[in-house]
């Protein structure tokens, strides 16, 4: 028994061994009954019971609550100790069940001294194999704890290297989208300086969240909105009235967390190889929902389509990819992202499907309005 265990469990096994040890003295007391020309003596009965007793119990205090407190000293101290405890219980538990029958010890000395000898073997014998059972059971706890430790620990490391990983990643998709952003901005220097520099004040906005969300946790899906508002004001700059945006959110949507930078990957794209080869330019549709454990998010636009496989094309992509092997760190198989012909028949659609988890309210950025030329439902 350890020191920690309930006083319910130690109540309840003691009465287990005083219940088992009972019904073994009674059947002993009953077989030596049956070699008796007197037949069944109830004194007999009682002795055996109560001898039953004393070699269960003390096998039990013996190898069940002395044997796990001595487990970390030497065999040298732990066995000798044991052994005398077994023995001096079996005996001293004879003697009292003897003084309380003198009658028995007066009219069978010899035999009183061979049945405290019995006792004190039987108490070896048995407490023997119950210490063997002990040693077993605690042997096998010890595994267990050690196989549950290096499952922590390994928990632990693939969380890091999950995350590890998702920084690297998000790492990659930081200077790209940037390099894209200050093109453009140098770009407009030459047309309009102020303008530029209103561009820029953006910019940096767009540059604090980035840090904000570097540490790869998740965020609110309508941070992440806000912010790709923001550089939707910045492409505008470039494309003006070739680029119409009309967002379609669901407001349950707007708590839910996802992984930072998850969203604007999927603007660029569309803005990108969709709409600028175009020379008129075109309008690109997103959209919200949550569907039960599932929030989706999906980005049309009607510019020139896919040139390949969706698959292939995600596969093959920087930014597509990027968001692609996130998701897999992220999620595992429970989040996806998909490259399709859009309904509409022109132009594509990437849908995001990712799991809906508990998250704090989207703050006020969430709720900025839509950029000018941008309608929202």
């Amino acid at each position: 028994m350890s020191p920690s265990r309930p006083a319910w469990r130690i109540a309840r096994q003691v009465a287990t061994w005083v219940a088992v040890s009972s019904i073994a003295g009674l059947a002993i007391g009953l077989a030596v009954s049956f070699f008796q020309t007197d037949g069944v003596e109830p004194p007999t009965l009682v002795i055996s019971v109560l001898f039953g007793n004393v070699v269960g119990l003390t096998a039990m205090v013996g190898s069940v609550w002395l044997f796990p407190r001595l487990r970390g000293r030497s065999g040298v101290l732990r066995f000798p100790l044991l052994v005398m405890t077994l023995v001096s219980g079996a005996v001293l538990g004879s003697l009292a069940v003897l003084g309380a029958y003198p009658l028995f010890v007066f009219r069978e000395l010899r035999l009183a001294i061979v049945v405290i000898a019995v006792n004190g073997v039987l108490a070896l014998v048995v407490g023997g194999v119950v210490l063997g059972y002990e040693e077993m059971r605690l042997r096998l706890q010890d595994s267990l704890r050690e196989v549950e430790e290096v499952r922590l620990v390994e928990a632990r490391l693939r969380e890091e290297a999950a995350r590890a990983e998702l920084a690297a990643l998000q790492a990659r998709i930081n200077p790209h989208f940037f390099f894209n952003t200050l093109n453009t901005i140098t770009a407009m220097l030459e047309e309009d300086v102020r303008k530029a520099e209103e561009l820029l004040e953006t910019f940096a906005s767009l540059f604090r969240y980035a840090f904000d969300v570097a540490d790869a946790a998740p965020v609110p899906l309508g941070d992440e909105i806000a912010f790709t508002r923001n550089y939707l004001r910045i492409e505008r700059a470039r494309f003006g009235d070739r680029l119409q945006v009309a967002w379609h959110v669901d407001p349950r949507s707007l708590p839910v967390r996802v992984p930072g930078l998850i969203l604007q990957p999927l603007l660029e794209n569309a803005v990108g190889h969709g709409l600028a080869p175009r020379a008129r330019g075109g309008r690109i549709d997103v959209s919200t929902a949550v569907d039960g454990p599932a929030l989706r998010i999906d980005v049309a636009d009607d510019g020139v389509g896919l040139s390949d496989s969706g698959e292939r094309l995600i596969r093959d992509g920087h930014g597509l990819g990027n968001i692609a092997r996130r998701l897999e760190a992220c999620y595992g198989d429970r989040a996806a992202l998909a490259l399709s012909p859009a309904p509409s028949g022109s132009g594509a659609r990437a849908r995001l499907t990712l799991p809906t988890e508990p998250a704090q309210p989207a703050g006020p950025a969430a709720t900025d309005p839509p950029v000018a030329g941008e309608s929202a439902a």
